[in-house]
């Protein structure tokens, strides 16, 4: 699931940059013919359009495998561990869909998968909420919200059906700055699917409740 999530989340990134490439493509059709753009145009959205299709139908097949993904190694954490997490289990998909808190209970539910999996963490740690986060997991979520704002706000520049040359200029420099910070957030993904796979191959397929005695400490984990 790992390896699929990687593949679909590279083809989120082929389809930003083919989006941006599409907002520039109307931008740089009205600047060159002006009042006789219409037509040219016409054919500009319907490049727009199509790519916005392909463009959603690959974000929700990436985003349907990175969660299957991730509810796998969420219950591979709590065998690793008995931390508690901060949100139960049907967050991990509940995370992505609820407005507002979307921005930033991904990270935590990630946060806490990548501690339970760390082998240098206690299996009897009561609480995964204190050991620290990682760069790691930090850098993959602050590129990847940066992407995801500016992207919707093109979104609604497009669907408001933004005509003038100012509004397409805008478009072509959001969606740039959406399909850099998506790139990032790709790369940044992939790194952490392979990481918290590793970390959990490494960590001994022993449940926290057959440990005999807790250990002395644990330290941090270090993305």
């Amino acid at each position: 699931m790992g390896v699929a999530a990687s593949i679909l989340i590279g083809l989120v990134t082929v389809t930003a940059w083919a989006t941006a490439w599409s907002d520039w493509f109307s931008y740089r059709t009205l600047k060159v013919y002006g009042a006789d753009a219409a037509a040219r145009l016409d054919e500009a959205d319907l490049i727009s359009g199509s790519l916005g299709i392909v463009s959603a139908l690959a974000l929700l097949g990436a985003a349907a495998v990175f969660i299957i993904w991730l509810w796998r190694v969420r219950w591979n954490a709590e065998m690793f561990c008995r931390g508690e997490h901060r949100f139960t289990r049907g967050w991990v998909l509940g995370c992505w869909l609820v407005p507002v808190v979307n921005l930033w209970y991904p990270k935590q539910v990630v946060d806490d998968i990548v501690a339970a999996s760390d082998p240098r963490t206690d299996p009897l740690t009561p609480n995964l909420k204190v050991v620290p986060g990682t760069q790691l997991v930090w850098a993959w979520w602050l590129t990847w919200v940066t992407g995801l704002v500016s992207g919707n706000i093109v979104q609604r520049g497009v669907l408001a059906g933004a005509s003038q040359l100012g509004d397409l200029r805008t478009n072509v420099i959001l969606s740039s700055v959406s399909a850099l910070s998506t790139t990032g957030a790709a790369v940044l993904a992939v790194i952490l699917i392979q990481r918290i796979d590793e970390l959990q191959t490494q960590r001994e397929w022993v449940p926290w409740w057959a440990v005999g005695t807790p250990h002395s400490g644990f330290q941090p984990p270090a993305l």
